[in-house]
């Protein structure tokens, strides 16, 4: 930043500003958050130019934050002064702007004096209400996009305290009073961030490498081949979620015939009328279907045969006697292998009383296989009746 005498603090043109620009992640679940202000406690990590300096703590169970770059680099990127992710939907700059066919990496300088120009002459269009550059909130959604979009509820594992770096040497002595998380550091890719990276979005962020990837990966929701299969699956519901916020979803793809809401198993069913309903519906909100928040997951439906077969199959299963006590054939089985032996009972499968009958005279019951040798058992004779033959 380029040095200057000012004798006026307020003709320096730095920010001042009465509230910070956050997303709703970083604010923690907390309605009434303290924060502290510290007036150009700072300078920013982009342009280097001293600003407003919010803390506050992220929820009850959350860490101390504090805003690390101005306002005026957050307006131009349209990001959070924390966390460095959209504002709109909670994406790396490098994601957002891939999806949306941005290039936004050249737009803002890199030296120090054409940079403090460069805000300096935004913040002059912005008190005047002159739009400086593109507006990202503006800019609609693609398939990119709704795929990867993080869904409005806050994702509390953010804020998250950092690791204990004495937990991790195996010194820590708080135990349960640390205010500290107690894991172990995990290295990698993610393990390398920077705040600049993110920001600039040239391609050197890991975690927006990681969700180009996985857009790349996920697949689209194939048709079956059963042609009489018309019902759409929808998991991952709560009660927030009605049958009529998903007929307003749904209905525009075909003619809907029934839509049943299972709240016990957080799931759904829409039924079309037609096939091609079904198919223009599973096609378009295929890993892209969000509802109030909620992400939910869609998946075709099964056919009435297959699923008559299967119900089939598992009653035969059930009727199916067991046998807890009978030994395979080709199975070796000794003495110490008979549950009798411990006192337990062989389960009877009649429901009658079965009468103790005697056996004849002069017959000998043959011992259970578990009292058995194993040449009893296959028919081979003994050692003893081969030397006396």
């Amino acid at each position: 930043m380029a040095h200057r005498i000012l004798r006026d603090p307020e003709a320096d043109e730095w920010e001042r500003c009465d509230f910070p620009i956050l997303c709703q992640t970083c604010l923690g679940d907390n309605p009434y958050n303290r924060m502290t202000r510290a007036d150009c406690g700072k300078e920013c990590e982009i342009c280097t130019r001293p600003f407003t300096v919010y803390r506050w703590k992220a929820g009850r169970d959350g860490r101390f934050k504090k805003t690390v770059i101005c306002q005026t680099c957050t307006k131009l990127k349209n990001v959070c002064q924390a966390c460095l992710l959209d504002l709109e939907y909670g994406l790396p700059v490098q994601v957002r702007d891939t999806a949306l066919g941005v290039h936004s990496y050249d737009s803002i300088p890199k030296s120090d004096v054409n940079r403090e120009y460069y805000a300096e002459e935004y913040d002059r269009r912005a008190r005047i209400g002159i739009d400086f550059g593109s507006s990202y909130g503006k800019a609609p959604p693609n398939d990119t996009i709704r795929k990867l979009q993080r869904t409005t509820t806050p994702y509390d594992k953010r804020n998250r305290a950092p690791l204990c770096s004495f937990y991790a040497r195996g010194s820590c002595n708080r135990g349960a009073a640390c205010a500290f998380t107690h894991e172990m550091p995990v290295t990698g890719e993610l393990s390398h961030q920077n705040i600049k990276d993110r920001y600039y979005g040239d391609g050197k962020d890991p975690v927006a490498k990681k969700l180009l990837y996985k857009a790349g990966q996920m697949s689209s929701l194939a048709p079956p081949d059963d042609k009489s299969i018309k019902t759409l699956y929808i998991c991952g519901l709560d009660a927030r979620v009605t049958e009529r916020d998903l007929v307003d979803i749904f209905y525009s793809y075909g003619q809907i015939e029934s839509v049943r809401t299972v709240l016990k198993l957080s799931c759904a069913f829409v039924n079309y009328r037609t096939r091609e309903g079904a198919e223009r519906a599973a096609e378009d909100l295929s890993n892209k279907l969000v509802i109030k928040g909620l992400r939910l997951k869609l998946f075709w439906g099964k056919s009435q045969a297959r699923r008559a077969e299967l119900e089939d199959q598992q009653q035969q299963r059930r009727n199916q006697p067991s046998s807890y006590f009978s030994p395979s054939p080709s199975q070796t089985c000794y003495p110490s292998m008979d549950p009798q032996r411990m006192g337990a009972q062989q389960k009877r499968h009649y429901s009658y009383q079965r009468p103790n009958l005697s056996s004849p005279y002069g017959y000998v019951r043959s011992p259970s296989p578990y009292q058995q040798y194993p040449h009893q058992r296959t028919g081979l004779q003994s050692p003893l009746s081969r030397a006396q033959s």
